[in-house]
């Protein structure tokens, strides 16, 4: 069976267990498809323990040479490669598929350092009284900046501000920042925010957003709009590998996210993601991709420490 646990509750997990550090935002898709039908070919059991961006990380980083998990599910490779770079994950290869180049790390000795398993565009998300996404360059409306020391949401906002139009981007997540008064740690607050009018804008993910949608929630959503440019900027759910991992069926769980009864269903509901391999399709009630005229942001991940540099600046008071 599958188990989500919290970190202090570990050391009670039956041996044997795969334990996967994740992110909530995940929860749906790993629960309800990708664990059961890998307990199903495999008769392995998962234990999934979500839990914030860092906190994942500096929980590696203190287990030194024994770490309790065995691999990374995450929604920014941001800390996968700084992690890679202090020596906390192996470069692997998945077996028997191309992951596209947009949705893998760059080449390193052994493989890579991440694949990316789904994806979600970021969205500029915003109250359905507005009528339409205000133009980010003019903001003037209460916005909920996701705290980029605290989410990934948080630092997929700062990417886009910092990345989009350069200087004119910048001064409008200085903007945007101006107007935020409850900074959102997590992909549901980031959301729910909206619904219940604590902000009238934020960004957030396409496939969580879908997600709180269809529970109810009244929001809308678009692509990002900035200078009148529609932006379509990736949120990439990656897949990392962790040195010393104490079970040996590891990669045979990242390979498993490859499967095609897992990629092929990814951007169903309740899950609202896409696939990394074609074809690809969109989920139900999502953008379509692609879109006409949107400039497509990739960020070259090799690069995080530049990213990392700038998320202080992106918290009220920072």
């Amino acid at each position: 069976m599958s188990v989500a646990v919290s970190l202090t509750d570990l050391y009670k997990v039956q041996e044997g267990a795969l334990v996967v550090y994740t992110t909530p935002a995940l929860q749906s898709l790993l629960e309800s498809l990708v664990v059961p039908a890998f307990r199903s070919a495999t008769g392995i059991d998962v234990t999934l323990v979500y839990v914030s961006a860092g906190e994942q990380y500096n929980r590696l980083r203190m287990s030194g040479g024994h770490p309790e998990a065995d691999v990374f599910l995450h929604a920014s490779p941001l800390f996968l490669e700084k992690g890679y770079a202090a020596g906390y994950f192996l470069p692997f290869q998945v077996a028997n598929v191309s992951v596209p180049p947009d949705f893998a790390s760059r080449n390193v000795t052994g493989g890579h350092v991440w694949y990316a398993f789904a994806w979600s565009p970021l969205a500029e998300v915003y109250d359905p009284a507005l009528g339409a996404p205000p133009d980010l360059t003019f903001i003037n409306r209460t916005f909920g900046f996701p705290h980029p020391l605290l989410s990934n949401n948080g630092i997929y906002a700062v990417l886009f501000f910092e990345n989009a139009l350069g200087n004119l981007s910048k001064t409008a997540g200085a903007r945007a920042l101006a107007h935020t008064v409850v900074q959102p740690a997590n992909a549901r607050a980031n959301i729910l925010g909206i619904a219940d009018h604590t902000f009238e804008v934020t960004l957030g993910y396409e496939g969580v957003t879908l997600f709180y949608q269809h529970q109810g929630a009244r929001v809308d959503f678009d692509l990002p709009l900035l200078d009148g440019q529609r932006f379509v900027t990736p949120v990439i759910f990656s897949a990392a590998l962790v040195k010393g991992h104490p079970n040996p069926r590891a990669l045979d769980f990242i390979d498993f996210l490859f499967r095609p009864e897992i990629q092929s269903n990814v951007n169903m509901g309740p899950f609202y993601f896409r696939s990394v391999l074609p074809p690809y399709s969109d989920p139900i009630g999502g953008t379509p991709l692609p879109a006409p005229g949107a400039v497509t942001l990739n960020y070259d991940w090799s690069q995080w420490a530049t990213l990392e540099s700038a998320l202080p600046k992106y918290v009220i008071g920072g």
